[in-house]
């Protein structure tokens, strides 16, 4: 994993984690240490729903989680929003009134004006001044990470993208759930649904089965995210299918290129580029092999339905990249902003 040249910035930043014990977060402090993130110092804040221990780690050391006062935030440079949505709505208008700038994993500010920020794609859309900035959902970040680099090399018209969502994207609550059933099922005991509504554990759930109005208009939204990130020049269609899977997001994608295109071109849109690795013969092409991982990896490139068209499979491991890598790479950059304007 790249690790962050401190000869790049000015000055270190003070940072705080928000909803600092949820798995978004976790995945956010293992890339600050990794990167080796200029931070001066960090607080931690829990979430308004946390129970049991207020103690977590960072670096090996172990940190207290209190609770957050805007009071006391006089000093935050750059704030990561981690958790519910619900959990992040309650902090949006803090960053304005305390004059610091938090990048929001939680989807709280996505339906906002600006649009969600994808270093990769449209890192100028990243605003100047404290405030907001609104990170895609995960599969949205896979999306349009992926679909990019066809409109600007292969002239992409059309992609149809089936996705399969694990249980990680509900936090740790989806991750217990998944478990329990599988045990429930195995011991011939009572299921527990309060998470997904109904069986996940060796089953699938595609998206308009989903309990709320969020998971039945879930494609909608996503498709929204991909076109405003990327520009929208081209045809897409989306499904989720909630996945017995543990952690890593997965697609298979069908794209159109333009005419006389070839599988090497294809493959060619995402050579030398740090976001991508490929696997040509596909032997680790699966969300096992690419747990812990950062990037995405593509896993297969097959012929697809017409002339110019091809399946691609691709595999993103959310904890260790996706969302979490491009939230820390926008405070990278938001850095870099910084000491570009303290030297000129």
């Amino acid at each position: 994993m790249a690790v962050v040249e401190t000869a790049r910035f000015r000055r270190k930043a003070h940072l705080a984690l928000f909803g600092a014990t949820s798995l978004a977060a976790q995945g956010v402090k293992d890339l600050l240490a990794a990167r080796g993130f200029p931070s001066a110092s960090l607080r931690l804040f829990a979430s308004s729903t946390d129970e049991g221990s207020n103690l977590t780690e960072f670096k090996g050391e172990a940190m207290l989680v209190t609770e957050p006062d805007i009071d006391t935030l006089d000093n935050l440079d750059i704030a990561f929003l981690c958790g519910s949505p619900e959990e992040g709505g309650r902090y949006l208008d803090w960053p304005a009134r305390a004059g610091f700038v938090a990048v929001d994993l939680t989807g709280a500010s996505i339906q906002g004006t600006a649009p969600p920020v994808n270093v990769s794609v449209n890192p100028g859309a990243i605003p100047a001044g404290p405030g907001v900035i609104a990170t895609p959902h995960p599969i949205a970040q896979l999306l349009s990470t992926l679909l990019a680099p066809l409109g600007k090399g292969c002239a992409l018209r059309e992609a149809i993208a089936v996705v399969l969502q694990p249980a990680s994207q509900r936090g740790g609550p989806g991750i217990d759930e998944l478990y329990k059933q599988a045990a429930s099922l195995l011991s011939f005991s009572e299921l527990p649904r309060e998470v997904f509504g109904r069986q996940l554990a060796f089953n699938l759930i595609p998206g308009f089965l989903g309990e709320g109005p969020h998971d039945r208009e879930a494609a909608r939204v996503l498709e929204d995210q991909v076109r405003r990130i990327t520009g929208g020049s081209f045809a897409l269609g989306l499904q989720v299918i909630q996945a017995p899977v543990f952690h890593g997001h997965a697609v298979m994608a069908h794209v159109v290129l333009q005419a006389g295109t070839s599988a090497d071109d294809l493959a060619a849109c995402f050579e030398g580029r740090d976001e991508f690795r490929l696997d040509r013969r596909g032997e680790t092409a699966t969300p096992v092999e690419r747990a812990g991982e950062a990037g995405i990896l593509i896993g297969g490139i097959r012929p697809g339905a017409g002339p110019s068209s091809y399946w691609i499979w691709a595999i993103c491991d959310d904890l260790a990249g996706g969302t979490a890598l491009n939230a820390v790479r926008i405070a990278e950059l938001l850095l870099e902003r910084d000491t570009a304007k303290g030297r000129a």
